[in-house]
């Protein structure tokens, strides 16, 4: 099954205004001495894994449990500039 162009074009400004998305929420961590250790862009939002969270998000995060290798630890998660930023 083959796309149209018009599809190609609309998914290429999708993942474009996300990689914007993503950089924008980059600059601002860093600006506040956070170290962006992983980007992930999706269709859906942008991921970012950072280490060291800001005050601003530390203050708005929700935990989550995550499985690994047998074992759960916790992530932390919180929305900036439209994407999901986690550190565990």
């Amino acid at each position: 099954m083959q796309m149209s162009t018009g599809n190609n074009t609309m998914i290429a400004e999708h993942i474009a205004e996300h990689i914007s998305m993503a950089e924008a929420a980059q600059s601002w961590l860093r600006a506040r001495g956070s170290r962006v250790t992983d980007v992930r862009v999706f269709m859906r939002r942008p991921l970012l894994e950072i280490a060291c969270p800001p005050a601003e998000l530390v203050n708005q995060a929700s935990r989550i449990m995550e499985t690994h290798k047998g074992g759960t630890r916790s992530v932390w998660v919180a929305s900036l500039e439209g994407c999901r930023v986690i550190w565990r």
